[in-house]
């Protein structure tokens, strides 16, 4: 009786599974990877090029180097911007202490910081080169073309590559 509610349990669970995926998949394919669109509360406030992005003036190059587990220490050098200004290239005033940035990929992962975080000098970067090479696509084997680095995250557990979307909460 038991082994009937639990594989009932887990077949309802792999079917909401199923169903989350596709709508998720459904929601990004739509998507240009090579544009970031800015979402307030859902609801789209506007969008920027990645051509747009590397004609901002002030971008970075930083060493980065990423831990991670079973492989050794890895230090590149990234170029980009704060993410904080290119939001606010894409429309003044969104990102405030108080609010919360998601970030979402492509293949539907999603990172969210606070909006102190984001404000906070050399933390939050926009990239788009890796060691001066662009960062290429997912089907190309790459981690762009946009990538979101916390310059102050050791592991790179809350990278977060592919990137096609921020909303603001």
């Amino acid at each position: 009786m038991k082994n009937k509610a639990l594989i009932g349990i887990i077949a309802v669970l792999a079917v909401a599974i199923g169903i989350l995926a596709w709508v998720n998949a459904k929601r990004v394919a739509g998507l240009d990877p090579a544009t970031l669109v800015v979402k307030v509360q859902g609801q789209e406030a506007g969008s920027i090029s990645l051509e747009e992005i590397i004609a901002l003036e002030g971008a970075e190059e930083f060493a980065k180097i990423l831990r991670s587990s079973g492989k050794g220490p890895v230090e590149n050098i990234y170029t980009g911007l704060p993410l904080a200004k290119v939001l606010e290239a894409v429309k003044p005033g969104l990102v405030t202490g108080g609010v919360q940035v998601s970030v979402l990929a492509g293949d539907g992962y999603a990172v969210t910081y606070t909006g102190a975080d984001v404000l906070r000098p050399e933390h939050i970067y926009l990239v788009w080169l890796k060691d001066g090479k662009p960062l290429g696509t997912k089907a190309s084997g790459g981690y762009g073309p946009l990538l979101v680095i916390p310059r102050r995250d050791e592991y790179g557990q809350f990278w977060c590559k592919y990137v096609i979307e921020v909303d603001i909460r």
